[in-house]
């Protein structure tokens, strides 16, 4: 990885020693710099005083404006100074849509103003003073104190190798796509295709191996080996996100399979556990705390789930041994039971304590137990005893091994009591509902801790599943059943934990296909522990299938990616099938400096490649949005953290977490610093999965000091 403190060289450069006029803007940039800092002496400490510069003519008069963190108009300074916010200032969107030359018409408090703009310079700095400023055909840089003119040295130049398609040329394949599927996948896929379609089949590999293209393809394979027996509305593909839910749905209509259904798992077991628990809150919570999405995630969840099933055996019992007198015969008799499902507890313990009954008091006991075991389906009160109740919770955390903590447990059981209160429209339903209205339209608890009130979390519909088939060893109540898959994938499965696993095991019907990459566990909540742990969780057997290479990646990006997972990284590094352009690298001062550079490269790429799917991958959403404040002033671009991809030429701005199993031509990492990606294991498989996302070539950006992440690959 070939990076530069202030930016990137191309590897052939021409060199020379400035002209006049060059020699002219170097000066303007000094003298600008200076008036800037006195300007922006009461500003924000250590930033640089601009990072792009442009002169406008409006209105028959000619000024200089600069871009920077900052607003700041000292009319003192000589020749009056201008600096504005980059990301705010209407005036600032000259700079990012225009070329020199062009006239521009922007609205400012209402009024409209035009002008042409007449120069643009992008600017970098070492300790406040001019180090780099763009020009037409390269940059003047200064070297060891020395000024030169160079050629591509700012910004990069984005390739890809000769006659490799565009992303966009493997999507829309049309109706002959089914008949030609043999000559498009590799030998190692073909065969795992070939595979006994009574067979549960899973494949594992690297990020470009191919994992989606095997699963998606297997269901097409099964559906031609069965024919008749095949129905396409029995068979669920199973995605971690919406993203890779469009693409699946594409890939499907692709192979004439439009009717199997294609589900995130948040959307398939909302839909089941609506349909199953119609008693459940309609509002889910507009965010689960970490602290709670983390325990009800986790592992260890099982362990106070165990011991909520203990508390229950104890309660029916002494409710019985109490009614009908058992004289602690009933309690010590269903005690002693260890059966995993409470209702088999319960009947095994019948039979016993029948056995010793008296003929008297036998059909009493029998009808007892009968109204107990039909009580079992009813799982509200057991799911808010579980994450309410502190003494349960400490069951998990004790068998965390140190995942967990006090602190999650108090998070946990005070969300779970919000959740419980009621919403103040029901508790102010008495009052006129004219005067419950908010000024903004919305309801009285929204943006305030009551907002909660009256919901549940995404997080528990798993749980409650688990709850009911733990006391009745089934996935259905008087209200419905879970509905079965005669054939099940599970794409990116390493997303998945145990608790939402068994759920799926629950609705297979018939055989699965499995894929994942161990390296791309992206979710802080998600304790991937092994593919066997994940097996057993499904309730499936099988041997793991490994694809070893590639596809979609180059070497460049394939040897990066490893070198960022570190002693994350596999043993064997995946092949690469084909070379291509390095992945470059820059370090710049500051985040104005990284949003600007990037809305800059884009406009040339945009020149260069029309038809390239370009993606602007974020360490998180807030980055991504103010990413997207930026480019989107220079060139169309769009926000997505929805999952709603084009998979069409442009440019899209997103978060890692989004971008699981898709691809896109050229990839733009703009926030590699130490804040975004401290160095920890589930940063470097952070980073991993951005790279991996390219096709061509991958540009990273470090704005202030880099990710330590990347000490492996520079």
């Amino acid at each position: 990885m070939a990076a530069e403190n202030i930016g990137v060289r191309s590897q052939a450069r021409a060199v020379r020693e400035l002209t006049a006029g060059e020699w002219i803007i170097v000066a303007e940039q000094k003298r600008l710099a200076a008036a800037a800092r006195e300007a922006a002496r009461r500003g924000k400490a250590g930033a640089p005083p601009y990072f792009a510069h442009m002169r406008i003519c409006s209105a028959g008069r000619a000024r200089d404006v600069l871009l920077g963190l900052d607003s700041h108009i000292d009319t003192s300074a000589e020749g009056g100074i201008t600096v504005v916010d980059y990301r705010r200032a209407p005036i600032a969107e000259v700079f990012f849509a225009c070329e020199p030359g062009d006239e521009y018409e922007i609205e400012v408090n209402g009024r409209t103003v035009t002008g042409i703009l007449e120069r643009r310079h992008l600017v970098t700095f070492e300790e406040d003073e001019p180090s780099a400023i763009t020009v037409p055909n390269g940059a003047l840089r200064q070297v060891d104190g020395t000024w030169r003119f160079e050629t591509g040295v700012l910004l990069p130049t984005f390739s890809r190798a000769p006659g490799q398609p565009l992303a966009v040329d493997l999507f829309g394949r049309g109706p002959d796509f089914q008949r030609n599927m043999a000559a498009l996948l590799s030998s190692d896929q073909t065969a795992l295709l070939e595979r006994d379609p009574n067979e549960t089949v899973l494949v594992l590999g690297a990020a470009g191996s191919g994992k989606t293209t095997v699963a998606i393809h297997r269901v097409a394979s099964i559906a031609r080996a069965r024919k008749g027996d095949f129905d396409p509305k029995k068979a669920l593909v199973i995605v971690p996100e919406a993203g890779l839910r469009h693409l699946a749905e594409r890939m499907l209509r692709d192979l004439g399979l439009d009717a199997v259904a294609v589900r995130t798992f948040d959307d398939w077991i909302r839909a089941e556990a609506r349909r199953i628990f119609p008693w459940l809150p309609a509002r889910e919570a507009p965010e689960t705390p970490l602290g709670a999405r983390r325990i009800k995630r986790h592992p260890a969840l099982f362990s106070a789930i165990d011991a909520l099933l203990d508390q229950r055996t104890r309660e029916l019992a002494a409710r019985i041994d109490r009614v009908h007198a058992g004289r602690g015969a009933i309690q010590r008799a269903l005690e002693a039971r260890r059966e995993p499902i409470l209702e088999k507890r319960l009947e095994r313990g019948a039979v016993e304590v029948l056995a010793a009954a008296s003929p008297k008091q036998r059909p009493l006991l029998e009808e007892a137990f009968r109204e107990e075991l039909r009580k079992l389906e009813d799982v509200r009160e057991d799911l808010y005893a579980l994450v309410g109740d502190r003494a349960l919770l400490a069951h998990a955390v004790r068998d965390s091994g140190g995942d967990l903590t006090r602190a999650g447990v108090e998070q946990t059981a005070e969300h779970t009591r919000r959740q419980l209160d009621e919403p103040s429209e029901i508790r102010f339903a008495h009052v006129d509902a004219d005067r419950l209205v908010t000024l903004d339209g919305r309801s009285l608890d929204d943006g305030t801790p009551d907002a909660v009130a009256g919901t549940v979390d995404i997080e528990d519909y798993a749980v409650l599943f688990e709850l009911l088939w733990r006391k009745t060893g089934r996935t259905q109540t008087r209200a419905g059943k879970l509905r079965r898959a005669r054939h099940l994938v599970v794409d990116e499965a390493q997303s998945l934990t145990s608790i939402e696993l068994r759920v799926l095991g629950h609705a297979l019907h018939g055989n699965a296909t499995i894929a994942g990459d161990e390296a791309q566990v992206i979710d802080g909540d998600g304790y991937f522990t092994s593919w066997d742990d994940t097996l057993s969780a499904l309730g499936v057997r099988t041997t793991a299938s490994y694809l070893k290479t590639s596809y979609r990646c180059p070497r460049p990006i394939l040897d990066a990616a490893y070198a960022i997972l570190g002693p994350e990284a596999a043993a064997a590094k995946p092949a690469a099938v084909r070379d291509g352009g390095p992945v470059l690298h820059t370090v710049l001062p500051n985040e104005g400096h990284a949003a600007v550079f990037v809305a800059e490269a884009l406009r040339g790429l945009a020149r260069t490649e029309p038809r390239a799917m370009v993606a602007v991958i974020a360490h998180d959403a807030a980055t991504a949005r103010a990413v997207h404040d930026v480019v989107a002033r220079a060139l169309p671009a769009r926000l997505v953290l929805d999952g709603d991809f084009a998979f069409a030429p442009g440019v899209e701005i997103t978060e890692v977490a989004q971008v699981k199993g898709l691809e896109f031509d050229y990839v733009i990492v703009p926030d590699a610093n130490a804040p975004s990606y401290p160095d920890t294991p589930l940063h470097r498989r952070m980073l991993h999965v951005a790279l991996t996302r390219a096709i061509h070539q991958v540009w990273i950006l470090s704005p202030g000091e880099p990710s330590r992440c990347l000490a492996g690959g520079t």
